[in-house]
């Protein structure tokens, strides 16, 4: 049996760097969560022993399950039906492994069901991830969006979000536009706010949007009138539950195909402001 983890000697490394321990305290709050969660560790060893354990866990699904379905992916790919992203069988069968395993929501406060994580032992999972399959990573990686629904997020969008992510629903960044890609000022999708229903609504299209029928957007969109800068956008929460966004196409790329790129149509979609309006 592969192991992307225990064959890789020079990965291990930057686990075991001396900045560790600091890094570790810091992020475990001095090991606060242990009276609370069963599965929190009580000391620095007992930190280091759990990452170790799930880095192999990874590692034994990259080398037993991702990797060998990487060249089905390829040549399978995904597809639009009805306006939906149906994934290749390689990738329902990575994206279950994953989930089942716990690896979602790697680096989310246990408050939130996460694993609470530092960044090191997160990257060391997701370059594993990247030597089985480019395109895997592509969606098993975008949970790291729920960092930005964390850091500008409410408290009760993060209860209500983040723990779905953590249950193993997908995520995706809505940024580029067919008139707006390195140049993101230039984002022109709208967002009108709603007095009667007390919601914000989204209309335009997003193009090059990576695994872009994800069960949880974020979505940069121009919420302020007269403007045509930075100064003039927003980011917004966009729920696939909700409905108003169609897959209109997916890109035909020469590799990383088991990744949906994917051109976008929103129609009145429902949104919630994340943060402030504004950039």
């Amino acid at each position: 049996m592969a192991n992307f983890y225990t064959d890789n000697l020079s990965i291990k490394h930057h686990l075991h760097h001396p900045l560790m321990k600091r890094i570790v305290e810091l992020r475990e709050r001095n090991f606060a969560d242990k009276d609370e969660f069963d599965y929190a560790p009580f000391d620095y060893e007992d930190a280091m022993d759990s990452y170790e354990k799930v880095l192999e866990i990874v590692g034994e699904i990259c080398g037993d399950i991702i990797a060998p379905n990487a060249e089905g992916v390829d040549h399978e790919g995904p597809r639009v039906e009805n306006g939906r992203v149906i994934y290749a069988a390689g990738t329902k069968e990575n994206l279950d492994a994953t989930v089942k395993a716990g690896l979602m929501g790697i680096n989310m406060p246990r408050r939130y069901n996460g694993l609470n994580f530092p960044v090191v032992p997160y990257i060391m999972a997701a370059d594993m991830v990247s030597r089985a399959d480019a395109g895997f990573e592509n969606l098993w990686g975008l949970q790291d969006c729920a960092e930005t629904l964390y850091e500008f997020g409410s408290e009760e969008q993060r209860q209500k979000y983040i723990p779905r992510v953590c249950a193993g629903e997908t995520m995706s960044m809505d940024l580029t536009e067919p008139d707006a890609g390195s140049d993101l000022q230039s984002v022109m999708l709208k967002a009108s706010y709603c007095e009667k229903d007390n919601c914000w609504y989204l209309n335009g299209v997003k193009r090059f949007i990576t695994n872009g029928d994800a069960d949880i957007h974020l979505v940069l969109a121009r919420s302020e009138d007269g403007t045509k800068d930075g100064r003039g956008l927003s980011m917004f929460i966009y729920d696939k539950k909700s409905g108003g966004v169609d897959v209109r196409r997916i890109e035909n790329k020469m590799g990383i195909k088991g990744s949906p790129t994917c051109e976008l149509v929103f129609k009145n979609a429902k949104a919630e402001l994340c943060g402030d309006r504004k950039l």
